[in-house]
C-alpha cells in the first residue's frame, strides 16, 4: 500500500495536467511555462549531459538531474522503486496473468549487460546522429492517457509509441514475471540509477539492501516477491544483485525471519553486534 501511494504521488507530481513538481520549479525560477512530462523527463537530460548542454543555464533539467543523482547515490533507485508509475503499471498488470503463462527472463538472461549495453547505446546515439530520448517514451504514453481520462483529449499515437506500449505493457508487462521487463532491460533511467547506487554503496553512510546470511532460511519468498529478479540463490546462499534492484523493499516485507534489511553499513554492523550479544 505504501508503494501504491508513492506511485500515485509520482503521478500527481510529474504528469500533466497536474505536474506539481514542474510547476513548483517554474515558480521558483520565475517562469510561467505550461508544464508537461517533457520538462521533467529524465531521459532527455541524460543525453544532454554528455554534450554539455545541461550546464548551459540553471534550468529545471539541472535541478532535476541534481536531485536524481543525489537521491540515487544516497537512497538507491528511489525514483524507480517509489515514484515511477510507468514501471509500477507493468508490475501491477502482471498480477492479472498466472505465473505459468509468464516468462521469467532473469532465469535465462542476465539483465545487467543488456541494460548497461542499451544505456551506453542510448548515451552515444546523439553523437552518431540519433536521438532516442523520445523514441520509446512510456512516460508520454501515460500522460496521453491521463489527458484522455480527465480532459477527453485524444493524442495521435505514432507507430514507435504503439510499439513501445505493446513491448512495455504486453510482452514485458503482462507476460513477464514481476512485470518489470521494460525496467530491467530497456529503461536508461533505471540503468543510470543502479549505476549511481552501486557507486554510492561503496560508502558506509549510504543506504543499501543487506542480507543476514546467518538468519536466512532460503525459503524463497523474497525471490518470488522481487519484481526485478534481483535475488537468487547461488551455491546455497541468497545473493542480491544491486545492478538491477529498485529497493522496493518487497523482499524485506516478505521475509519471515527478517534476514533482509535496508540500512547503512554502520547500522548493519551494529545490528550484527547486538545479535551476537543476544546469542551469547
Amino acid at each position: 500500500m505504501k508503494r501504491f501511494i508513492g506511485y500515485l504521488i509520482g503521478l500527481v507530481l510529474f504528469y500533466a495536467p497536474f505536474a506539481l513538481y514542474q510547476k513548483f520549479i517554474f515558480y521558483l525560477l520565475g517562469k510561467k511555462n505550461y508544464a508537461d512530462i517533457h520538462d521533467f523527463c529524465l531521459r532527455i537530460p541524460l543525453e544532454h549531459i554528455w554534450r554539455g548542454r545541461i550546464f548551459d543555464q540553471f534550468t529545471i533539467e539541472t535541478i532535476t538531474m541534481f536531485l536524481f543523482i543525489s537521491s540515487a547515490f544516497l537512497l538507491g533507485p528511489f525514483f524507480c522503486g517509489r515514484l515511477c508509475i510507468a514501471g509500477a503499471l507493468g508490475e501491477y498488470l502482471s498480477h492479472l496473468i498466472p505465473h505459468k503463462f509468464q516468462i521469467n527472463w532473469t532465469r535465462y538472461i542476465d539483465p545487467v549487460p543488456v541494460r548497461y549495453g542499451i544505456f551506453i547505446g542510448f548515451l552515444l546515439s546523439p553523437f552518431i546522429g540519433g536521438y532516442l530520448a523520445c523514441a520509446y517514451c512510456n512516460y508520454r504514453l501515460i500522460e496521453a492517457g491521463i489527458f484522455y481520462v480527465f480532459m477527453g483529449e485524444r493524442t495521435v499515437l505514432s507507430s514507435s509509441v504503439l510499439f513501445t506500449a505493446v513491448l512495455w505493457l504486453g510482452l514485458f508487462g503482462l507476460f513477464t514475471r514481476g512485470g518489470r521487463g521494460f525496467c530491467n532491460f530497456i529503461c536508461p533511467v533505471g540503468a543510470a540509477q543502479n549505476l549511481i547506487h552501486w557507486l554510492g554503496s561503496k560508502f558506509p553512510f549510504v543506504l543499501r539492501l543487506k542480507i543476514n546470511h546467518s538468519h536466512c532460511i532460503q525459503c524463497g519468498k523474497c525471490i518470488d516477491q522481487c519484481p526485478m529478479g534481483a535475488l537468487q540463490v547461488q551455491k546455497n546462499m541468497l545473493h542480491h544483485h544491486a545492478h538491477h534492484c529498485i529497493t522496493c523493499k518487497q523482499c524485506i516485507e516478505s521475509c519471515p525471519v527478517k534476514a533482509i534489511s535496508y540500512s547503512t553499513e554502520k547500522k548493519s554492523l551494529k545490528h550484527q553486534e547486538v545479535n551476537l550479544c543476544n546469542k551469547k
